[in-house]
C-alpha cells in the first residue's frame, strides 16, 4: 500500500515490526524482502512518485575540498531514488577489497568476500539475472568467442544490467498489494528518539514536505536512504541528542569515498575486429554485458597498487540518435510503452548509414555495435584512500526550510591514487600494443604523472562511507551486520557503511550486505 504522509489522520504512527528509511534501491529491496518474510513494515521515503522541485530542495548542500557534482546531481528523493537513473550494472567487488592492505590506510572490512558470496548470487536472482560470479566464461562461449586475454597482468570482466532498472517499478506489485508492506510518501525522517536505558531507538520523527509532524516505532530500524542523507541523519540526531551512542564515535561522518573519474587515453583500432570482438557489449536474454578491464589482485599486491577499472567509451556524432534507439528498443524489451514514439522515424532514417552493420551487430552476434567517428576513450574508475579528513559534516549556520541543518561535505583526495592512474594506463597500453590489437596515447598529464591532473578528475556518483563498518566502536559506526555499535535495533543499509570503494559501482555490493541484514533481522526477530 502508498500513501501519503498527510493522509495519516493521527500524529503518532500505528507501531510496527520494521522501519525502513528510503525508498531507493536498497530501502525497496530490505522492505520488500523482510515483508516477504512475513514481517509488518513501514517504508519512509521522503519524494513523490515523480521528482519534484521542492523535495528537492532538502537536498541543499555545501560542497568543500574537491568538487562533487553527486553532492547535487545524484541524490533524488523519489520513490525508487537513484535507481530511475542508475545504469543497472551488477559486478561485485574482489577479494583484495574485503582485506587490510598495509598501503592502504583504514582499508579491511569486518568480513571476508566469502561470506558475502551467496548474498551477490541471492541479489541477482532477487532482481531477475541469473548470479553473476564466476559465469563469465559461458556468457562469452555463447557468442562463439573465448573469453578474451590481453595480458596476464590486465584481466577483462564482464558487468551485467538489469532489464528493469527502476526498482519501483520492478517490485511494483510488492509495494502495492503485499498487506504486510506500507509505503508512506513525502516523510522525511528528522530525529531519532534514542532510549539510553535499553539503548534501543523507540522511534523515529517524521514531517511531511508541508511541515506536519508525526511519530513512528518499530523494533527495528533501518537506514537506507544514501550515503549522504544516512551520514546527515545520523548526524543531526547525535547533535540533538548527545546521549545516543553514535554521537561519541569518532568515526561518524569520516571517510568519505567516491570513485575518481577521467577520460586517461585515446585509442586508435589496429586489428578491428579483434577489437570488437573484446570490447563490444554483449546482448542475451535482454541483458548487457559490457567488458571491463581491472588489475588481478597479484599486480595489486605487488605494486601496491589501489583497485581501479576501466571501460571503452565510443564517442559518435550519431550519439543522440542511437540513445534514443536504444531506449526504444530497452523498452520493447522489458514490455514498457516507448517513450517519443514520433522521433522514432527521424532517428531510424539518421542512422540508415549504420543500420547495415547496427542490425546484424545485434541481431546475428548480439553484440552492440559501437559507432565511433569522433574517437574512443578509456574511462577509467579509481578507488582512493579512506581518508579520515574525508568527512561529512552540519552547518551549523544553514539550515532547510524543515528547519534541518544542511550537509557540508569535505572531499578530500590526498594525490596518492595518480601512481594507480598512470600504472594502469600503462599496462593496459602495453596489452594492446602487445596484441597489436590497438594503439593507445595516455593523457599527457599522466603520463607525466603530473598531480594537477587529479583536479580533472571528478566523481562517479559513487558516494560511500561516513558510517563504516567495523568489529568495534573504536574501529567504525556499524558493525559487520550493519547494526550501529551501541544500540540493538539500529541498522544502516547502504555503501555508507563501506570502510573502501573498491572499483566496481557500489549498488551491487550494497543489495548483497542488505539481503544479509534482512536475514539477521529475520532470525532475531523470530527468536
Amino acid at each position: 500500500m502508498i500513501l501519503e504522509l498527510d493522509q495519516i489522520p493521527t500524529p503518532e504512527l500505528p507501531a510496527c515490526d520494521i522501519v525502513v528509511v528510503g525508498g531507493g534501491p536498497i530501502g525497496i529491496v530490505v522492505a520488500v524482502q523482510l515483508a516477504r518474510s512475513g514481517h509488518e513494515v513501514v517504508v519512509l521515503e521522503a519524494g513523490g512518485r515523480s521528482v519534484e522541485p521542492a523535495a528537492q530542495k532538502l537536498n541543499a548542500a555545501i560542497n568543500e575540498g574537491h568538487s562533487h557534482q553527486g553532492l547535487s546531481k545524484a541524490r533524488i528523493r523519489v520513490l525508487g531514488g537513484n535507481s530511475i537513473v542508475w545504469g543497472g550494472t551488477l559486478l561485485p567487488y574482489t577479494p583484495i577489497d574485503f582485506v587490510h592492505r598495509e598501503w592502504v590506510e583504514n582499508s579491511g572490512w569486518p568480513l571476508q568476500f566469502q561470506d558475502l558470496a551467496p548474498y551477490y548470487d541471492r541479489a541477482a536472482e532477487f532482481l531477475g539475472v541469473k548470479p553473476g560470479i564466476g559465469c563469465d566464461e559461458e556468457i562469452w562461449e555463447r557468442t562463439g568467442f573465448a573469453a578474451p586475454v590481453l595480458d596476464e597482468a590486465i584481466e577483462v570482466v564482464l558487468t551485467r544490467s538489469l532489464r528493469e532498472r527502476n526498482l519501483a517499478r520492478l517490485f511494483r506489485k510488492d509495494l502495492t498489494t503485499r498487506s504486510t508492506l506500507k509505503l508512506l510518501l513525502h516523510a522525511i525522517v528528522t530525529d531519532l528518539i534514542f532510549d539510553k536505558a535499553t539503548n534501543r531507538v523507540k522511534a523515529v520523527v517524521v514531517k511531511s514536505i508541508n511541515g506536519r509532524q508525526a511519530r513512528l516505532s518499530a523494533r527495528h530500524f533501518v537506514i537506507a536512504c544514501g550515503t549522504i542523507e544516512a551520514n546527515r541523519l545520523l548526524l543531526i540526531s547525535a547533535q540533538n541528542d548527545r546521549d545516543a551512542p553514535w554521537a561519541r564515535n569518532r568515526w561518524l561522518g569520516c571517510c568519505f569515498q567516491d570513485h575518481l573519474e577521467i577520460s586517461a587515453a585515446r585509442l586508435l583500432r589496429k586489428s578491428t575486429d579483434t577489437f570488437d570482438n573484446v570490447f563490444d557489449s554483449i546482448l542475451f536474454g535482454g541483458h548487457k554485458y559490457q567488458p571491463k578491464l581491472r588489475l588481478p589482485e597479484r599486480v595489486q599486491k605487488a605494486e601496491r597498487l589501489l583497485n581501479i577499472s576501466g571501460v571503452l567509451q565510443f564517442d559518435s556524432s550519431l550519439q543522440h540518435h542511437i540513445d534514443n534507439l536504444k531506449l526504444f528498443v530497452s523498452s520493447i524489451l522489458r514490455g514498457a510503452v516507448p517513450p517519443n514514439l514520433t522521433t522514432i522515424p527521424s532517428h531510424s532514417l539518421t542512422l540508415l548509414r549504420i543500420w547495415g552493420p547496427l542490425i546484424r551487430r545485434y541481431f546475428r552476434e548480439h553484440r552492440i555495435f559501437n559507432h565511433s567517428d569522433m574517437g574512443i576513450r578509456l574511462l577509467i574508475n579509481c578507488e582512493q584512500v579512506p581518508l579520515r579528513t574525508s568527512a561529512i559534516r552540519l552547518d551549523s549556520e544553514r539550515r532547510d526550510f524543515l528547519g534541518m541543518p544542511v550537509v557540508r561535505l569535505d572531499w578530500r583526495i590526498d594525490g596518492r591514487e595518480l601512481h594507480t592512474i598512470a600504472r594502469f594506463c600503462e599496462i593496459v597500453r602495453d596489452a594492446l600494443t602487445k596484441t597489436g590489437i590497438a594503439d593507445m596515447q595516455l593523457h599527457p598529464k599522466i603520463a607525466a604523472r603530473d598531480i594537477s591532473i587529479l583536479d580533472e578528475c571528478v566523481d562517479s556518483y559513487h558516494q560511500c562511507g561516513g558510517l563504516r563498518m567495523a568489529a568495534t566502536f573504536d574501529g567504525g559506526v556499524v558493525d559487520p551486520y550493519l547494526r550501529v555499535h551501541g544500540t540493538t535495533n539500529l541498522h544502516v543499509a547502504g555503501a555508507a557503511t563501506f570502510p573502501t570503494s573498491g572499483y566496481a559501482n557500489c549498488t551491487y555490493t550494497a543489495l548483497a550486505l542488505a539481503l544479509r541484514l534482512c536475514d539477521r533481522l529475520t532470525s532475531h526477530c523470530n527468536a
